[in-house]
């Protein structure tokens, strides 16, 4: 689910390894026009400065995703450090009692280098982002910390994701219940509860999630689409209750796309008749654009979509941040009777951090209607 975080991950960790304590962006935009499109262990090597022994990328110090791999619960909500990357990541659909949207996000990355840790300088490296939407403002917070003293982590008992005070805290080893609470420049807090009913759901074959038409690169990847969501967000103009449906994704590779990948878009949908649908669109150089997702039924049911599965087009692009952004799609899944438009639920929703990329709610219309998430990389 996921800036090219890995593009300038050697950037990230120079400056993190000499940081003792997290640290925010300044919310200027630092964009970059590759976002996520380099997160392979070969396209990281070829951005390590040459007069630089800081930071040393051999994609031989790291596990690799196979298939066959058994994703176990609650073993696998805690960290998997033997991979290079790793994140938490939950989006949200809100509605007051007025019934105004919001769009909200929350998310933990994690890096790793393969240097040795020491006091100073440890290999587990972490960037959070937050942000919330209101149907017209968008506001947006970044920090880094590096492992191993104690302002950033995950633990499983009970589980724990944070990073300073940004937490998702549960009350034992199960995810959920559990309550989200983080602030974004003094301006914001927001307070969340979480609760869940249904199983998670593995992406790909059982959890091995390919991203191009070979495994050579993969990831481990589920979600939990049934999260049921309420609590209150403490805005410029007030205290505000809000209820709604949040997604939950955990992912973790070493080997994510090919250096020559240009970006995904990638969407979470909660249709009004209970199922829930995730997809995801890996644009190449020199090949295809390569779909893949996964259909959860009404009744539960979990259908792993291919390419031949799913018909996607883009309706319409809106200028974002000095950026053509394809913002309005057409998504037909025939053998299943879906034929939906996707539309943003407010244009400028970018994350101007210095990992920059597109991330925000959606309203979905067509043969159902519901509402979802989008993320744009790569642009």
């Amino acid at each position: 689910m996921f800036e090219s975080i890995a593009k300038y991950l050697v950037l990230f960790l120079l400056v993190s390894v000499v940081t003792a304590c997290s640290k925010k962006s300044d919310n200027k935009e630092q964009a970059t026009d590759a976002m996520f499109s380099g997160l392979s262990r070969n396209s990281l090597s070829q951005q390590t400065p040459a007069n630089s022994d800081a930071v040393n990328i051999s994609s031989e110090a790291f596990a690799n995703v196979v298939p066959g791999y058994n994703i176990t619960f609650p073993l696998d909500h805690d960290s998997h450090p033997e991979f290079a990357v790793e994140w938490w990541y939950i989006t949200a659909n809100l509605t007051d009692a007025l019934g105004n949207p919001y769009a909200l996000q929350w998310t933990l990355f994690r890096f790793a280098s393969d240097t040795q840790s020491t006091p100073w300088a440890n290999a587990q490296q972490y960037m959070g982002h937050v942000g919330l939407r209101d149907g017209k403002q968008a506001w947006f917070e970044e920090r880094f910390a590096r492992g191993g003293v104690g302002n950033a982590g995950i633990s499983t008992t009970p589980f724990n994701v944070f990073i300073d005070d940004w937490q998702w805290l549960a009350q034992s080893t199960e995810m959920f219940p559990s309550t989200l609470e983080f602030t974004i420049d003094k301006q914001i807090k927001v307070n969340l509860n979480f609760t869940a009913d249904k199983p998670f759901v593995k992406h790909g074959e059982q959890g091995f999630s390919r991203k191009l038409r070979n495994s050579e690169q993969a990831s481990y990847y589920y979600s939990q689409p049934h999260i049921q969501v309420s609590g209150e967000l403490e805005l410029p103009i007030g205290i505000v209750k809000v209820t709604g449906n949040a997604w939950y994704d955990h992912e973790w590779t070493t080997q994510y796309l090919s250096p020559l990948a240009q970006g995904w878009d990638w969407f979470s949908i909660h249709l009004d008749d209970g199922a829930k649908l995730m997809l995801f669109n890996m644009r190449h150089q020199q090949y295809q654009d390569f779909w893949s997702g996964t259909l959860i039924t009404k009744n539960g049911e979990t259908i792993h979509l291919s390419e031949s599965d799913i018909q996607g087009e883009v309706i319409q692009r809106d200028k974002v941040a000095g950026r053509l952004l394809p913002l309005h799609w057409s998504i037909k899944l025939v053998q299943h009777q879906i034929d939906i438009q996707i539309a943003p639920m407010q244009i400028n929703q970018w994350n101007p951090g210095i990992f920059s990329y597109y991330e925000g709610g959606t309203v979905i219309s067509g043969s159902h209607s519901g509402v979802g998430f989008i993320e744009l990389t790569g642009y």
